[in-house]
């Protein structure tokens, strides 16, 4: 049987496989992977992809549909029951064999709605292809924690997101990283970079894209029409999601990418998807953030704009931000201050001037309580939202402007 699994990183395998080998998860054999199950990681540099190698592949390399009899996703991805998480199970699906399925751990209503996680009733809500007295569901609750998702009376609709077009579009961008190299790598090393970053861009808008929903959907709800304002690294790709998301309203919105622009990303990105967004979405491109946000918008995001940008020029950011937001706007920042020493202390002064400032987590998708611990299936993820929570490191900085 041709089996993988994902994992988050290459330290958390052991216990991702012992989640779904364990006899008390799956007393009925009903889910057990086969024994030479093959391990897979969404940044792995490993893209000579055989399933008898006994390495570590690189989950986003491209696979032909229909290749695998099942898919399981590691308890250490923090899968979110979100827009692009939809999307995501969907383009999975696309690789499974007929008869195949993608095996995934669920949590409880309450705990998945807090964190943001799937549930039994979100899968179902979402992947159910059943009329109301016949036909048969994508979905099937196999044990405690374990749900398995497959093809049942019809395929569901599309869920165009930006993982639908990394899925559609990564083989061509590729090709063209490949052939329009001029460095003196061969191309397959070439191709092993170009992947890499992708996998890079499109993983980290998984995170980014998650806890914005929800801290939109969380201040504004989700019928309320919002626009965004957003400086950041992600060539459109977060605004993009946020104005096709169902669980948010958002209706126009304006995108500044800043520093390093590679052209093939940008055409791809932008061609992609403005037949979706009809002109909603203003996308430009800039090297420098003279004025970035002097227009006004419901929500200002900062996003990954560190080293590219100064200390003294994200406080001039943030003053610009604040003063142009309307009554009860949001300013969301985030950093992954862990490799800018300065960063974390700096960030917090400019921004616990101007208020409260509420944080977020990047691994649940959720508030981070000062009185309250949240809990994941996985050991080793429970200590990474100890820490998190400790040290601020990567955590989303929220503010909202008072009426």
């Amino acid at each position: 049987m041709s089996q993988i699994v994902l994992h988050l990183g290459k330290e958390y395998i052991e216990e991702d496989l012992e989640y779904y080998f364990s006899g008390e998860r799956d007393k009925n054999n009903q889910i057990r992977p086969d024994e030479k199950i093959y391990s897979m990681t969404p940044l792995a540099d490993h893209i000579d992809i055989d399933f008898n190698d006994g390495k570590v592949g690189n989950f986003f390399y491209p696979l032909p549909p229909n290749v695998l009899d099942r898919i399981y996703i590691g308890i250490s991805v923090s899968l979110f029951a979100n827009h692009w998480g939809s999307s995501f199970l969907l383009e999975l699906l696309k690789q499974v064999k007929p008869g195949g399925a993608i095996i995934l751990p669920v949590y409880p209503e309450g705990q998945a709605a807090e964190k943001g996680f799937w549930s039994r009733s979100f899968l179902e809500n979402t992947f159910l292809s059943r009329t109301r007295w016949r036909g048969m569901s994508n979905i099937s609750a196999e044990n405690d924690g374990v749900m398995s998702l497959k093809v049942g009376r019809k395929w569901p609709e599309p869920i165009p997101s930006t993982i639908e077009w990394f899925y559609r579009e990564r083989s061509n961008l590729l090709l063209e990283f490949a052939l329009g190299s001029d460095s003196q790598l061969d191309t397959k090393a070439c191709v092993r970079q170009a992947l890499i970053e992708l996998s890079q861009l499109i993983w980290q808008e998984y995170t980014s894209s998650a806890v914005i929903e929800r801290i939109i959907a969380d201040n504004f709800g989700r019928n309320h029409a919002v626009s965004v304002l957003h400086a950041g690294k992600e060539y459109g790709l977060l605004l993009n999601d946020l104005m096709l998301s169902q669980y948010v309203n958002v209706q126009s919105g304006t995108t500044w990418h800043l520093g390093e622009n590679k052209r093939q990303i940008m055409d791809s990105v932008s061609q992609y998807f403005a037949p979706l967004t009809r002109g909603r979405h203003s996308l430009h491109e800039r090297q420098d953030c003279e004025g970035l946000f002097q227009d006004s918008a419901d929500v200002m995001i900062m996003n990954n704009l560190y080293p590219e940008v100064s200390t003294a020029e994200y406080e001039k950011l943030i003053d610009q931000a604040w003063k142009s937001l309307p009554a009860n706007g949001l300013l969301i920042v985030h950093e992954d201050v862990s490799s800018h020493e300065y960063a974390l202390t700096d960030l917090d002064r400019i921004l616990q001037g101007k208020g409260g400032m509420v944080y977020y987590s990047s691994i649940a998708g959720c508030e981070i309580k000062p009185d309250y611990d949240l809990s994941q299936y996985s050991v080793a993820v429970e200590e990474n939202l100890r820490q998190e929570k400790n040290t601020k490191d990567n955590v989303f900085r929220l503010l909202q402007k008072s009426a």
